[in-house]
């Protein structure tokens, strides 16, 4: 284990699903080293007897059993257990609680309603900033709906609108009739043309499903984006659907296709109360928010997506520090006149993110470093800007595009699918740029500080400084040259003594 790190570990018991989740650290953008779920359905017969499923009981239980060994192996020290719905509102509840406590010396907190709502809002917000909107956390026991402002929670509702609970009751018709049931006590129409952020494992399932069903270039879900239309579309195609054919048509095994119907049946009454502007599924939630729950204030407000960039940059750079990383960003900022406070940070992280795949055979460091960067577990970047950044990146290692031809567009397929044309034009321009920086000073980022690039109406300019003019040559003006092309100017070189 890295000798700086302090992982915490998170069991997370579910009314479906009994999870171990070990994160590297309490940091701004925690890594997960560790991730398992063992489908028990704790709460599966909740509805009927007010009681915990006998048989998911003895699965949850030897899922603690080897969880627990799991932390000890690892030395976690620091170990957070939470239950929620199931284990809220059944009789038995404490009974098991006090199980886990008695024969693996797990403290269970049993958290509300609300404060798990509280929680999975933290996780959304922690990952996509202060958003305004609606958040929807779709569970195996409950359904929490929380109305954010800039960050903050305006309200909160926990309805018993689980996957569990609908596949319970007998056919469709008495399903809608329990969904709207609940559905009828909050005011949803308050978030129409709002986005609407969308968490829990059988929501994000349908998110799985049609990033398949669709070829979807990309395979991350977290910031993954669906119109409403579009959305209720798939949602009344889905909930018709049977376990096997969604088995078929999906891509996903028998386990996780379940409860899909279930879920798009709720997720469409969802969608038509509220008739937001957008979906969002986040890969974040109740876990993550209960770490950044905890975070200093000074952290909480630290860019997730900057945090995240520097801590990979830190663990794959060579030569350079934080600070020399960061000043290459600045360095490139003269190619792109007019940038905004978006544009800065992702020409910030694509420099964080630069030397990711150096360690590779030179022949295989682009297709590396691009899929890397398009699958990386980061916050606050959208698909778009994930292509942009992996392509610029592939640039960097692999040079000019326009040279490449069809094996180029084979491996960035992605980025030429999702890009516009001026956002490919862009990602090119960054890989160009960190590229001369790279060959220029040979990874020592440091040099950059005796060069400088400037542009004018006519042309780029490349100044060199003292002693250090001499690390210009053929291969300097070679990429100069290219790069004065994609910006429509001429290529010159000073050098200053």
């Amino acid at each position: 284990m890295h000798k700086e790190w302090n992982p915490v570990a998170i069991i997370d018991i579910g009314s479906n699903a009994v999870r171990l989740v070990v994160y590297h650290d309490l940091a701004r953008v925690p890594v997960q080293l560790h991730n398992e779920r063992t489908i028990c359905g704790l709460g599966k017969t909740l509805g009927t007897t007010g009681r915990l499923n006998p048989e998911g009981v003895i699965a949850a239980r030897d899922s603690l059993a080897r969880f627990s060994a799991l932390i000890k192996a690892m030395k976690i020290k620091t170990v957070v257990a939470v239950a929620t719905a199931a284990v809220r509102e059944a009789k038995d509840g404490p009974a098991f609680v006090k199980m886990a406590k008695d024969e693996f010396d797990l403290h269970i907190n049993v958290i509300e309603g609300e404060e798990e709502a509280r929680l999975s809002a933290l996780g959304v917000v922690a990952n996509h900033g202060n958003i305004d909107g609606l958040i929807g956390d779709f569970g195996g026991g409950s359904l929490e709906l929380i109305g954010v402002e800039k960050g903050k929670i305006t309200s909160q509702t926990s309805l018993p609108l689980g996957a569990l609970r609908i596949m319970a009751l007998n056919g469709e018709k008495d399903q809608i009739a329990y969904i709207n049931q609940h559905l009828d006590t909050v005011d949803l129409k308050k978030f129409k043309d709002q986005k609407f952020y969308i968490l829990g494992g059988a929501w994000r399932t349908l998110a799985r499903a049609h990033i398949f069903m669709e070829d979807y270039p990309i395979t991350v879900l977290d910031n993954y984006r669906l119109e409403t239309d579009t959305a209720l579309k798939f949602t009344r195609f889905i909930s018709a659907q049977k376990e096997a054919s969604l088995e078929k048509m999906s891509g996903l095994a028998k386990r996780r296709v379940k409860d899909m119907p279930a879920a798009a049946l709720v997720l469409k009454h969802v969608l038509e109360a509220a008739r937001p502007k957008q979906l969002v599924f986040s890969g974040t939630g109740l876990r993550e928010g209960m770490l950044y729950d905890q975070l200093a204030s000074a952290k909480k407000q630290m860019d997730p997506l900057i945090s995240g960039c520097r801590e990979i940059g830190r663990q794959a750079g060579r030569f350079a520090t934080e600070k020399e990383f960061l000043d290459l960003a600045k360095w490139l900022m003269p190619l792109f006149p007019g940038a905004d406070a978006k544009d800065l940070k992702t020409v910030q992280a694509a420099a964080l993110l630069s030397d990711v795949g150096w360690f590779e055979h030179e022949d295989h460091r682009p297709r590396h470093a691009y899929q890397r960067i398009l699958n990386m577990p980061l916050y606050g970047l959208s698909h778009r800007g994930r292509a942009i950044i992996a392509l610029g990146v592939y640039v960097r290692h692999r040079g000019y595009l326009r040279k490449l031809g069809r094996d180029m567009s084979q491996i960035t397929e992605a980025a030429q699918k999702i890009l516009t044309d001026k956002q490919r034009e862009l990602a090119i321009q960054l890989g160009l740029g960190l590229r001369l920086a790279y060959i220029l000073t040979g990874g020592a980022l440091a040099l950059l500080k005796h060069a400088e690039l400037k542009v004018t109406p006519k042309y780029l300019h490349l100044t060199l400084t003292g002693r250090h003019a001499g690390i210009s040559g053929d291969i300097i003006q070679g990429l100069l040259d290219d790069l004065a092309e994609k910006i429509r100017r001429e290529a010159k070189i000073t050098l200053k003594s």
